[in-house]
């Protein structure tokens, strides 16, 4: 996969991912966000309140709308559910500013997520480069998600920025 995505992504991104996920200082973290979410538009602002409460209120909206609308066999329409109370569960505590709180529900959200859109292929090692080939904006997203560790020890900002740029992804998805 990471030979595959560089012909998707310039090195500056990737490069900026393991900045990202490396560095505990905020201003190279805050930068590397922006380098790496510019992958998915224009636009990220971090450090601005306003824009985050934004951020989160369209996240919600457009998560929402995708699983409501996704068609699912019958054994998977508890597990929509399931996902929308850990999504309304998830928002309430990152509204109180409680980011690193949450980090490992984002990521099981996320994944429950795409598992509902592409089914057990998702849980495939195959997947990722499916994903790039069908569809190169998502198949880059997915590559930031497995990036990601499930735990994580970081600072409550750290995991801000990173669960930020997930989201910004999907609010514009």
């Amino acid at each position: 996969m990471n030979e595959l995505i560089t012909d998707f992504i310039e090195k500056n991104v990737i490069d900026s991912l393991q900045t990202l996920l490396s560095s505990a200082e905020i201003s190279e973290i805050s930068k590397s966000a922006v380098v790496v979410a510019s992958q998915f538009g224009s636009g990220f602002d971090i450090s601005s309140d306003e824009s985050v409460q934004k951020l989160i209120i369209s996240f919600k909206k457009n998560l929402t709308l995708l699983i409501q609308k996704t068609w699912v066999d019958n054994e998977d329409v508890s597990l929509k559910e399931e996902i929308l109370v850990k999504l309304d569960k998830y928002c309430a505590s990152i509204e109180n500013n409680k980011w690193s709180d949450v980090f490992a529900s984002f990521i099981s959200i996320l994944a429950d997520v795409i598992y509902l859109m592409f089914g057990d292929m998702s849980k495939t090692e195959e997947f990722a480069e499916y994903a790039l080939r069908i569809d190169p904006e998502f198949g880059i997203f997915w590559w930031y998600v497995n990036s990601l560790p499930k735990k994580n020890e970081w600072s409550n900002e750290k995991n801000k920025a990173v669960m930020l740029i997930a989201m910004f992804f999907l609010a514009n998805y």
